[in-house]
């Protein structure tokens, strides 16, 4: 009869348990103290509440946790699969295991369940605990816990079956750890290094909008974010279906992996000859971006190619020939010199060909034909670009911003005074465009806009110039010469795309076209406005006027103008509209003795942004503070 082979030995993992106990007994010990704590919470917020509603949310507060988790699932998993196969690090434990009566496959999976167990066990106990003591206590609704639970179970196989996988790449137990945190993070540093080249090399490029796939390619980091969705009842199912599916490929590849390694490599940085060049170039490629960016940091030369091309190639032979000491284990590397020089060739070319704009980044501004909807502002929000493309709004994400942004009203109390809204519905994406200055869908508006982007790229160098000479300028006259013109354009494209720009600018005297075509902007129907919505209030609009004086010796004066508004409002707008709409958009300059602040507060404002007119008044507000005198509100 031929043999039978078994896959797994009972006795192999009962020396497992028998060896490793302190790591499920400590995971449970300090787990149970974190749910003990939850609990006392849980039945002090039950009895002090007799709201049905209250009651059925309590539950959700279980995923407050995930501070503790991430710690917890960072750590154990790791742990578990550094304790199950730590014998291929050194070379007398994996021959003396190899020789055993057994083969791979059994050592695997043995071994593999081995470490499953002492990290699972922690979970159920402390899960089904926590889940009695809401049943027995009389916690409403316990799916909360439940799927805490399985949240945990599903990060738990994914993360230990990820550190396994990293572990066939290695021959070093202290590499294998490393490799485990960095590549769990990795895709955010490589968003960084992205975000950092581009912020430095591209004219308008503009650091906003984090893709979410950099986040759920870093599990430990998406951590919070799927707790928080699954706290709100809209729990990223696809995410998690996704993770327990890239686990199976985590560990049938660690197996056949583990099948094929050679028990030589044990002590050895990286285990298969096939990974040596990509571990080495990518070292190389991650330190030139980190160092790289540091160094001109430091030495404060981020004008020139040619600093951040020395800068860069510094860092990358750092990480270069640290790469090369490490796998071969030994100082004597520099003869592997040319692969440098190809690197250090190619990183140069990158960096010219972003520097030169060959990808036409710099240049790209869309047709009329392309733009559905426009936004200008003098700074970067991220509401805006909600406003703008609402498919991005995400309840659990945003939530801040309108909890902060709409005001309960009568009609929306229900969902703005406890939660956001689900989706943004027609009506809510209309207020919400209203509440931001600068959104337009004039075909006048959107072609002045392209114009003025459009003389930004094209007079890209004048700008850069005016840089120069403001630095030459600082502590001399000359200096007030010039003038900051910060610019954030935002349109959204009939085929559902966004293209952001921002830009810090520069203006100088001799160049004032910018300013210019920023006027004719203001002076186009409806613009002047959005940014200055006080404009079109009535006395019925508004709900009180609040002066505030603050004087040079310290003194402070509140009062309100609960007489003759309208004849304030008339002087008031008419300073408005006599002083320069620049003015509003980047700051005004010249202030009386008095710093005198005015705050009018509409009547139905939908959101908090457009629901009232707050400025300091300066020079040019001559016919106000005239008023302000002759009511014997201020005294001169």
């Amino acid at each position: 009869m031929p043999l039978k082979t078994s896959y797994f030995n009972k006795g192999i993992l009962k020396n497992n348990i028998k060896r490793f106990w302190l790591i499920p007994f400590s995971y449970t010990f300090f787990m149970l103290i974190i749910i003990m704590g939850y609990i006392n919470i849980e039945i002090d917020l039950m009895n002090r509440t007799k709201n049905p509603e209250l009651l059925n949310l309590l539950g959700n507060t279980i995923f407050e946790t995930s501070d503790v988790m991430v710690l917890f699932l960072g750590f154990y998993p790791l742990v578990a699969a550094l304790a199950m196969f730590s014998y291929m690090h050194f070379q007398k434990n994996t021959a003396m295991i190899h020789s055993l009566p057994l083969t791979r496959s059994t050592l695997y999976v043995t071994n593999y369940i081995s470490g499953l167990v002492i990290v699972i066990i922690p979970l159920l106990f402390n899960g089904l605990i926590l889940i009695i003591t809401e049943v027995i206590v009389g916690i409403p609704k316990t799916s909360y816990t439940w799927a805490w639970l399985g949240v945990n179970l599903i990060m738990t196989f994914l993360l230990y079956n990820f550190a396994i996988f990293i572990g066939m790449f290695s021959g070093h137990m202290a590499a294998h750890a490393i490799f485990f945190y960095i590549l769990n993070f990795l895709a955010l540093f490589i968003e960084g290094v992205i975000r950092s080249i581009m912020v430095n090399f591209f004219f308008g490029y503009s650091y906003s909008y984090i893709d979410p796939t950099f986040e759920v390619l870093s599990p430990l980091y998406y951590l919070e974010t799927l707790y928080r969705g699954f706290q709100s009842d809209r729990g990223n199912i696809v995410v998690l279906v996704g993770y327990f599916i890239v686990g199976i490929v985590f560990l049938v590849s660690a197996y056949y992996l583990y099948k094929k390694r050679q028990m030589e490599v044990a002590t050895d940085v990286i285990s298969y000859s096939f990974v040596k060049p990509i571990f080495k170039y990518s070292v190389a490629f991650c330190s030139a971006a980190l160092i790289g960016t540091i160094i001109v940091d430091i030495l404060s030369v981020s004008e020139t190619l040619s600093a951040y091309i020395i800068s860069y190639l510094i860092g990358g032979f750092i990480g270069y020939f640290a790469a090369e000491m490490l796998m071969r284990k030994t100082f004597r590397v520099f003869k592997a010199y040319k692969g440098f020089v190809a690197f250090s060739l190619i990183l140069s070319l990158f960096l010219c060909s972003i520097e030169f704009d060959l990808y036409g980044f710099e240049r790209k501004v869309p047709k009329d034909s392309e733009v559905e909807i426009i936004s200008v502002s003098s700074y970067h929000d991220l509401v805006m670009r909600i406003a703008l493309n609402p498919e991005e709004y995400n309840p659990d994400a945003h939530r801040y911003l309108f909890i902060t942004i709409f005001e309960p009203s009568e009609e929306y109390s229900d969902n703005f005074s406890n939660q956001p809204p689900k989706v943004l519905d027609d009506e809510l994406i209309k207020r919400l465009r209203e509440s931001m200055p600068g959104i337009s869908e004039n075909r006048e508006v959107i072609s002045k806009v392209r114009q003025i982007h459009s003389y930004i790229v094209e007079n890209k160098n004048i700008f850069k110039e005016n840089e120069k000479l403001r630095n030459m300028y600082i502590d001399g006259q000359q200096a007030d010469l010039f003038q900051h013109r910060d610019l954030y354009f935002i349109y959204r494209l009939k085929d559902g795309s966004l293209l952001e720009r921002q830009y810090s600018l520069l203006t100088n005297s001799n160049n004032t076209e910018l300013d210019k075509l920023l006027r004719e902007y203001f002076a186009l129907p409806g613009v002047r406005e959005s940014y200055e919505p006080i404009l079109v209030k009535d006395i019925e609009d508004i709900h009180c006027i609040n002066i505030s004086v603050y004087t040079r010796e310290g003194h402070y004066q509140e009062f309100e103008i609960i007489e003759n508004i309208q004849d304030f409002l008339d002087v008031y707008k008419k300073d408005i509209l006599a002083a320069d709409p620049l003015e509003r958009m980047f700051g005004g300059s010249g202030k009386y003795d008095y710093n005198v602040r005015v705050r009018i507060d509409f009547k139905k404002a939908h959101t908090n942004r457009g629901g009232s007119d707050s400025r300091s008044l300066y020079e040019g507000f001559e016919n106000t503070m005239n008023y302000l005198f002759e009511q014997g509100l201020l005294e001169r």
